[in-house]
């Protein structure tokens, strides 16, 4: 390959990079307004700022755009979670600090509405179940290390099996997002501390 084409191949890369992250922003964004089911290809490509015909030739069918789109704007939210809930302050803080980023997904707001119309989905599309299945899974095997280390330093109850405290955890932090789409006004602080309390070795045995 010459140096000017490859070149021209560099600049081709790079715009087309451009173009995806653009029909992601302009469909994850029409998703959170109008639904999953209401996105079509016409729209997407006018949010964008390109032709239709460049929305095909990135992305085979719309529901392949739109469970990526969707994934790539929830991701970064996700992953804020995890690393709060993972750092090296203490368990009880992590867990404090990890309730208090769910408020991001409050049911007026954009997060809220994608990881809503995200689970909506994943109940009739397997590859978008099997994204958040990873999703999930990923939260599990972080949390169970993370588990045995406060364990060892005597903040968590050492009676509760790492593994299974670590797929509870990742279960109710699923299930309290949910809830607070149907329940707005709870107070993610009072549920923290309800989880600490639970997790807290009575004070005979920090003694």
């Amino acid at each position: 390959m010459t140096k000017a084409n490859a070149q021209s191949d560099g600049r081709s890369r790079g715009q087309g990079d451009v173009t995806r992250r653009r029909l992601l922003e302009a469909a994850a964004s029409l998703v959170a307004e109008r639904g999953w089911g209401a996105v079509k290809t016409r729209a997407v490509a006018e949010r964008a700022g390109v032709n239709q015909a460049l929305v095909h030739y990135h992305y085979t069918t719309m529901d392949s755009l739109l469970r990526e789109a969707v994934l790539w704007r929830l991701r970064p939210a996700i992953q804020a979670l995890a690393d709060e809930l993972l750092d090296d302050r203490p368990f009880p803080e992590g867990v404090r600090r990890t309730m208090h980023l769910l408020d991001r997904f409050e049911p007026g707001s954009e997060d809220g509405v994608l990881m809503a119309e995200a689970l909506l989905r994943a109940s009739r599309d397997e590859r978008m179940a099997a994204a958040i299945g990873d999703v999930a899974g990923s939260w599990t095997a972080m949390l169970e290390p993370r588990i045995v280390t406060a364990q060892r330093r005597g903040v968590v109850r050492a009676d509760l099996e790492p593994a299974a405290l670590a797929y509870l955890l990742a279960a109710m932090l699923d299930g309290f997002l949910i809830q607070r789409m149907a329940a707005p006004a709870i107070d993610t602080q009072v549920v923290a501390g309800t989880i600490t309390r639970l997790l807290t070795p009575p004070e005979e045995d920090v003694a």
